[in-house]
């Protein structure tokens, strides 16, 4: 089993879209990147401890290649737009990729060459795609402690299905991935 941390808005996408691809074994709201020990969702609301929300994803590579992973999580949101990646607006929701394994992260250093790891390479593709002047402004850095959301929100998405917001801004980002990357979703 593989494992890497995602943020991008509110964890409740991520949640919900890994939820339902191919080979994730498991999928954990939490926070990460912050400067206190044990940080609520009310604390990592208000911008102040330096936490991102991400989602902690376990996943069986022989069936679901870190690679594709990030396709997914570059595809279901803009990487463009920093702090504010749904309705949220902060640091709390910026758009972070916390790596567990070296290689995956080490060449975001361009001295370490531009063939070693895939998280700058899968970035340079999205850049490539970019229009002239805007830049992927995904965060990206070893992964530290992980701080659990409370149960109450795991699998949000799931267990509120008549919550307004979450059927206008995930269903839709679920559909599209879905149709996007067949594939990859169960």
């Amino acid at each position: 089993m593989k494992v890497i941390y995602l943020g991008a808005g509110e964890f409740w996408l991520l949640e919900a879209i890994y939820g339902n691809v191919r080979g994730v074994t498991e999928v954990i709201p939490g926070y990460m990147g912050g400067t206190i020990a044990q940080p609520s969702q009310e604390l990592v609301a208000t911008g102040t401890t330096g936490h991102a929300e991400v989602v902690k994803l376990s996943y069986d590579e022989d069936i679901i290649s870190t690679e594709d992973i990030l396709k997914v999580f570059f595809a279901a949101h803009d990487p463009a737009v920093p702090n504010h990646t749904g309705l949220g607006v902060g640091s709390q929701y910026r758009t972070v990729i916390f790596y567990t394994e070296a290689e995956e992260g080490e060449a975001f250093n361009e001295g370490n060459g531009a063939d070693v790891g895939v998280i700058p390479r899968v970035i340079q593709e999205v850049q490539a795609t970019m229009p002239e002047g805007v830049t992927v402004s995904t965060i990206v850095g070893t992964a530290t402690t992980f701080y659990a959301a409370d149960e109450a929100y795991y699998n949000y998405y799931n267990t509120h299905p008549d919550d307004a917001f979450l059927s206008i801004s995930i269903r839709p980002k679920l559909i599209e991935l879905q149709q996007k990357f067949p594939s990859l979703f169960q």
